[in-house]
């Protein structure tokens, strides 16, 4: 089969590779959709956190196709999808904080030891910790967005959130609208987006916010806006979901004394942060990696209709298209959401 290979910083190969053979307890999965994620695209650029070398892709549906010796939880033909491996024996996996274990990323896919799923096939070497079932109620497509949409549930959940606080969610991308749909569903009293995409911004606006506003236009008086829709106290909470040396400074101006910033966007650099007002204020910064037991909420909101998914697809192309119209098409414009790819 021919799979897309990172070659070099911002080059996919196509390279051809045998159909993965199964030994026992693995399990062999036929790839429905594989989403195409923001460490995806730090990938693509700089070669972290998957190295040169690798076939990508981690946010994916499909069926089994093969089971090997021993597998006794998994049959041909049931629907799946993938996590991250935690080892479910260490310190943190017996604790279920599962994206803290040592071991997960190590045995995740879309690494140098094991391929990702952007295939047609992929095997899956720890199938009891890392497959997910799932019902036909939820399409394959919908379940290519479990993963991220577990990441987003986790950070609310992470959180100090509670039915009728005031939110700030910096960035409308895949992981913004997916808190932003968490927190509506929680009980929020005003959710406040700031995004600077118009399209995503209607999303946003379709999905639950209240106010957005964009931070160019508005950058002068950003902060005093903030603090006049929050009566003068500023947000309880902000969700820091962009990942940029910008919008993490920027985070602590918009919460109120004593509030907290969630940080969930993906900075690869060093950042310098203002710890005087962190101080001053009383601010409580927590960062949120991944998800600990809350695929089978997801996928229980999903079946009972309660997460809008339609909006967050932006595109599905097939794979001999992954470069040009999936990861270029994501770099030219910060219009895309979520780009699927189909095998």
């Amino acid at each position: 089969m021919k799979v897309p290979v990172l070659v070099s910083l911002a080059k996919i190969e196509f390279q051809d590779r045998p159909k993965p053979e199964i030994q026992s307890g693995d399990v062999l999965v036929q790839v429905e959709y594989c989403g195409i994620c923001g460490t995806d695209i730090h990938a693509y650029l700089n070669g972290i956190p998957f190295p040169l070398g690798t076939v990508m892709g981690h946010e994916c549906s499909g069926v089994v196709a093969e089971v090997g010796d021993g597998v006794k939880d998994f049959q041909p033909g049931e629907r799946i999808v993938v996590r991250p491996g935690p080892c479910g024996k260490c310190y943190w996996c017996q604790r279920g904080q599962y994206s803290l274990c040592p071991q997960g990323l190590e045995r995740a896919i879309s690494t140098q030891k094991h391929d990702g799923a952007f295939a047609e096939y992929v095997k899956i070497e720890y199938p009891d910790e890392m497959l997910i079932k799932f019902p036909s109620s939820i399409s394959f497509k919908e379940a290519a967005l479990i993963e991220p949409l577990s990441t987003t549930l986790h950070g609310v959940r992470s959180s100090r959130f509670k039915a009728g606080d005031c939110v700030v969610v910096i960035g409308a991308g895949m992981i913004g609208l997916g808190i932003i749909q968490f927190l509506r569903l929680g009980g929020a009293g005003k959710i406040i987006v700031l995004e600077i995409s118009s399209q995503k911004t209607e999303i946003a606006r379709k999905l639950g916010a209240d106010v957005v506003l964009n931070p160019l236009s508005e950058e002068e008086g950003l902060k005093e806006k903030i603090f006049d829709i929050t009566n003068g106290i500023g947000a309880d909470i902000v969700f820091e979901c962009v990942g940029l040396t910008s919008t993490l400074q920027t985070s602590i101006n918009y919460v109120k004394r004593g509030g907290q910033v969630m940080v969930i966007g993906i900075n690869l650099k060093a950042v310098p942060i203002d710890a005087l007002t962190i101080v001053v204020k009383e601010v409580n910064m927590k960062g949120v990696f991944g998800f600990y037991d809350e695929f089978k909420y997801v996928i229980e909101f999903l079946d009972k209709k309660r997460i809008n998914t339609d909006l967050l697809i932006s595109d599905i192309i097939p794979l001999s298209d992954i470069e040009e119209k999936g990861f270029k098409q994501m770099l030219a414009s910060n219009e895309k959401v979520k780009i699927l790819v189909r095998p």
